[in-house]
């Protein structure tokens, strides 16, 4: 498919497009006492070009990020996430995907003094997964909370810690992270307990973290990943409880920006090769899954050399496609990647054809088998796909 050059006003920040449904989804959980209903990513996008000319803080040139303190939370922008996944295997071979992830949104840029402990401008949503490939099932949960210390926030000082009830993710120490999130799932409980040690630096996307997504100044984000995260622990399904051990990465965004033109959605992808080659590249697209765009991506490899890559340095093929049972959705499915300038050809399929995300609003973030060729070397790899913006693309359209 013919790519597009990078779209004016477009951005990839996703805690832009899932944060924005928190505040309409905490309406009615308060109001309603009632779990939200499904909304299509359409009318989100159109939601989100409220209040773009509030005085929150943007992002104008690189900083100087100061770990773990920058792990921490930013409220003087307008959104924040924090996205943890992995590939997981337990002693027997059995392979695992999860995801825990926590969105942070900011309804004004300086928070209003007022006497009532309640008062907040922030609001927090998380999300859970967990995938077991032996079951053949994905299993998703939800959780939504205005920011309070003792049931939602983030902290980076003295040490970096985000939470959303008992789902939280915590330094323990320096270079290490506690995940913890349980819950019921259809056939019993759904749990992790993991350890995650950083073995590399972080990866600063774009300009040294400057994470570009318009030609406006200030159009832009905070954007770094630890990536090939050491990854010990239980992780627990349809309630047995297993020992785990594998990879994780950790994405973690935060600015001030906007979608532009007919931009609904994008396909995100993280990838390891079993040598440490790590990338992170995806394409936007529109409503019907067209009009394709590269957004920046980053190629690295594990003796420190890094690769910005642009909309003439990957090919995205997308090899087929699936439709969900449950919504209807038609998502791309399988793909072909290829980085002719580094010889690379990824061929890239999910362990479990169902990952859709059951949650207030329908998306697919799954965890990946990746088969890779180097200069005619083949070597095997694990990664992520997350497909967003396809909720107006379903079989009875096709």
């Amino acid at each position: 498919m013919k790519r597009q050059p990078h779209a004016k006003n477009s951005f990839t920040n996703r805690a832009l497009l899932f944060v924005s449904l928190t505040i309409s989804a905490i309406f009615l959980l308060v109001a309603c006492k009632a779990p939200p209903t499904k909304i299509a990513s359409a009318t989100v996008v159109e939601a989100l070009g409220l209040d773009d000319d509030a005085p929150y803080a943007k992002a104008f040139e690189p900083i100087d990020f100061q770990f773990p303190l920058d792990h921490g939370p930013h409220p003087e922008y307008r959104t924040e996430w924090w996205y943890y996944t992995g590939n997981l295997v337990d002693a027997n071979g059995g392979r695992y995907g999860y995801q825990l992830t926590f969105f942070r949104s900011a309804l004004t840029p300086e928070m209003v003094e007022r006497e009532s402990t309640l008062a907040t401008n922030q609001l927090y949503m998380a999300h859970f997964a967990i995938t077991s490939e032996l079951a053949d099932r994905h299993e998703s949960f939800e959780r939504f909370s205005r920011g309070d210390g003792k049931v939602a926030g983030a902290t980076g000082d003295p040490v970096y810690a985000v939470w959303l009830d008992a789902w939280s993710a915590r330094e323990v120490e320096p270079g290490m992270v506690a995940l913890e999130a349980s819950t019921i799932g259809g056939d019993g409980e759904i749990a992790l307990d993991l350890m995650l040690r950083e073995v590399r630096e972080p990866l600063l996307h774009g300009n040294r973290g400057l994470s570009q997504k318009g030609d406006e100044p200030g159009n832009a984000n905070y954007y770094y990943s630890l990536v090939q995260t050491d990854t010990t622990g239980t992780l627990t399904f349809d309630g047995e409880t297993f020992e785990v051990t594998g990879w994780s990465w950790m994405d973690h965004e935060f600015g001030t920006s906007t979608l532009g033109g007919d931009i609904v959605g994008w396909d995100w992808f993280s990838v390891i090769l079993d040598d440490g080659t790590a990338f992170m590249f995806g394409e936007f697209h529109d409503a019907e899954g067209g009009n394709r765009s590269v957004y920046e991506g980053t190629l690295a490899f594990l003796n420190g050399e890094q690769v910005t890559l642009g909309a003439d340095d990957f090919e995205l093929e997308a090899l087929g496609e699936w439709t969900s049972p449950e919504s209807g959705i038609v998502y791309p499915y399988g793909w072909r990647v290829r980085f002719p300038k580094q010889e690379i050809e990824l061929e890239i399929n999910p362990i479990v054809t169902d990952q859709e995300m059951d949650v207030s609003f329908l998306y697919y973030e799954g965890a990946t088998e990746v088969k890779a060729t180097i200069a005619g070397n083949k070597i095997g790899g694990r990664g992520y796909v997350e497909l967003t913006g396809y909720s107006g693309v379903s079989e009875n359209q096709r």
